[in-house]
């Protein structure tokens, strides 16, 4: 019997790369729901669509991702990271489907030296961070048979941090780059392949995934190797600290949040490389 898996987001940039994938498993039909055809944040049609559905996977990538206009009260989609999770997690229990939703490493402050492990203690610094966790609180507080991906910077989806450094420099525009916030850049086709490598083991709890950046990287580094591998003229990146890059006060930024893979590394080592390696496959594919 084919496993069937019902993809809420499918039209972010990460729900339409893990879609990709699933169309290509054998023994899998996909349920592709795009926010106009599933808004998480009605419960009412939320249980309506599993129950009519009846899933055995729930794989969630709708979320409010905009760090800074999370701060503003304006941003009304931002409950879709806890009530939109909340809405999914109780029709995933009530009809019994493994959820898999995603988080980030900004539930952590980013003072600790070395990578943050999974279990260790969450203090978020924003509004972002803090939805992300209690999206994370209320899978955790509903439901046993979850899986919970945290990750750091994505890319590759067309209007990301990549692309924008690339359009910028095509344009013959400095470009302001922080050297002071670390990260762990990761490509979105990686961060799909390690979901599906998780979700068909049935992986339970909180996985983090990003590609390996050691102790992070600072952004204005990923922004140098950005514009090596593109043949563009890097001398037009300003090294600059976080505060003026246009992320400045009030939004508070964990300077260096680096997730830690090796729980991830110990199940598929092959699935972890380099996060210039990962770089380099994307720009140059």
């Amino acid at each position: 019997m084919a496993r069937k898996i019902m993809l809420t987001g499918a039209g972010s940039q990460l729900g339409r790369t893990i879609y990709a994938l699933l169309k290509i498993q054998d023994d899998t039909e996909v349920l592709a729901l795009r926010r106009d055809e599933l808004d998480i944040l009605d419960e009412t049609a939320v249980r309506a669509t599993v129950a009519r559905l009846k899933p055995s996977v729930i794989i969630n990538c709708a979320g409010f991702n905009d760090v800074v206009a999370a701060e503003n009260r304006l941003a009304t989609r931002l409950p879709v990271n806890t009530r939109g999770v909340f809405n999914l997690a109780k029709a995933a229990k009530e009809f019994r489907a493994y959820l898999c939703t995603f988080s980030s490493k900004f539930v952590f402050d980013g003072k600790k030296a070395q990578p943050y492990g999974e279990d260790d203690d969450y203090w978020p610094l924003n509004q972002y961070g803090l939805s992300k966790h209690g999206g994370e609180e209320m899978v955790g507080n509903l439901l046993e048979n979850f899986l919970i991906i945290r990750s750091d910077l994505l890319y590759g989806g067309g209007n990301d941090f990549v692309s924008r450094i690339q359009r910028e420099l095509e344009a013959g525009n400095p470009v302001k780059v922080s050297d002071d916030f670390f990260v762990a850049p990761t490509y979105l086709g990686d961060l799909a392949a390690a979901t599906l490598a998780l979700v068909y083991e049935w992986a339970v709890g909180i996985y983090h995934y990003t590609n390996d950046a050691g102790n992070g990287i600072n952004c204005y580094e990923f922004a140098r190797a950005i514009a090596e591998l593109s043949d563009l003229d890097a001398s037009l990146l300003r090294a600059v600290p976080v505060l003026e890059t246009g992320c400045g006060a009030p939004l508070s930024l964990p300077p260096r949040a680096i997730l830690s893979v090796e729980r991830f590394r110990e199940m598929f080592p092959a699935l972890v490389r380099p996060w210039r390696e990962a770089l380099a496959a994307y720009l140059l594919r």
